[in-house]
């Protein structure tokens, strides 16, 4: 039986169209539950635009009387770099690495996610991820590094806030 006459079968086309619609209801649904999820969840997360006026902690470093370092005490180790003195191949770099899209999206990157999920389910298990730098951003600032759903969605609606509040 050639393609075009198993077309022709009606049973074989209905079966095509109660899948479609099934799939589109399934889909539509499921944006539905995420759309309601990220609204019900928006109201208990941190206001972004604390990352504003954001001052990261710098080392304490103690100097001699002639300028020479003695010690840096703190947790962290880092020394601000204004971003107009990071070479341009370093910061290419970077987004080549983290987020390509990085200028062509909105927080979230819908082909990176299609692609993670699609992979994912292939493999049967979390194989790639998709966040974006800004998603990254809000994990670290704001949110634990716990692999669960509703992190993800919280992450998500954060990215969202960032990209909306700040600029790139």
């Amino acid at each position: 039986m050639s393609f075009k006459d198993r077309l022709s079968d009606p049973r074989l086309r209905r079966a095509a169209k109660w899948t479609a619609i099934g799939s589109a209801t399934a889909v539509v649904c499921g944006a539905a539950i995420v759309g309601i999820a990220a609204a019900l969840m928006s109201r208990q997360l941190p206001d972004v635009s604390t990352l504003q006026n954001y001052q990261p902690k710098l080392p304490l470093r103690v100097f001699t009387a002639d300028g020479d370092l003695v010690g840096e005490f703190g947790e962290e180790r880092r020394q601000l770099v204004p971003i107009d003195r990071i070479p341009k191949v370093l910061k290419d770099a970077v987004l080549a690495t983290e987020d390509a899209r990085f200028y062509q999206h909105g927080g979230l990157d819908a082909r990176g996610l299609t692609r993670a999920v699609v992979t994912n389910v292939l493999k049967g298990r979390m194989h790639q991820g998709a966040s974006t730098i800004t998603q990254q951003v809000a994990r670290n600032m704001f949110l634990s590094s716990e692999r669960t759903l509703s992190r993800k969605l919280k992450e998500a609606v954060l990215a969202w806030r960032l990209e909306a509040h700040l600029t790139k």
